[in-house]
């Protein structure tokens, strides 16, 4: 399950050159390891996949005014379905009092909390990583996770943002 799953999260479909060859330059934009595509399920090499969350008071479920913004950078490894990421936020209305990737996410509704990005206290920028369990392999990668950062003043989040593929730059769309 967890192979075909990340099969169906690839956009666009290049060849792919070994991640370590990123140390040895690249001559072209078109060297850059953009994609990676095996129509062999059983097939988990390749590189990393990245998602991203833009955080903001508009999100929130609740209404909310804040200045605020945030944004959490994700990286998951497709052999371990080790997720890392690293978080960033500025303008909050008060003290931040944690942030947590909840999920199955429905539209415009609530989820429970999967797991806390900020288990030893926040600060900008807060950085780790986790083991993806397979079912949260599978609300990743069909968008039904978001992060939440709640603060003093708005214990049930201030800044909010669904997770979302990135696509890579470098592929060309026709």
């Amino acid at each position: 399950m967890r192979r075909s799953l990340l099969a169906a999260t690839l956009f666009c479909f290049t060849f792919w050159k070994p991640v370590d060859a990123l140390a040895q330059g690249f001559q072209t934009e078109h060297d850059l390891p953009c994609a990676y595509f095996s129509p062999d399920l059983d097939v988990d090499d390749g590189p990393p996949i990245l998602f991203y969350a833009e955080l903001s008071a508009d999100e929130e479920s609740a209404v909310t005014e804040s200045p605020g913004a945030g944004r959490v950078d994700f990286v998951l490894d497709r052999d371990t379905l080790k997720i890392s990421w690293a978080l960033t936020y500025r303008d909050l209305t008060t003290s931040p009092i944690g942030a947590h990737v909840h999920g199955p996410q429905t539209l415009g509704g609530e989820a429970a909390v999967l797991f806390d990005i900020a288990p030893e206290g926040l600060a900008s920028p807060t950085s780790g990583s986790k083991l993806l369990s397979e079912g949260e392999l599978a609300y990743l990668v069909s968008d039904r996770m978001y992060v939440n950062l709640h603060t003093e003043k708005y214990v049930a989040g201030e800044l909010r943002g669904s997770i979302r593929k990135q696509r890579p730059e470098c592929c060309v769309f026709l």
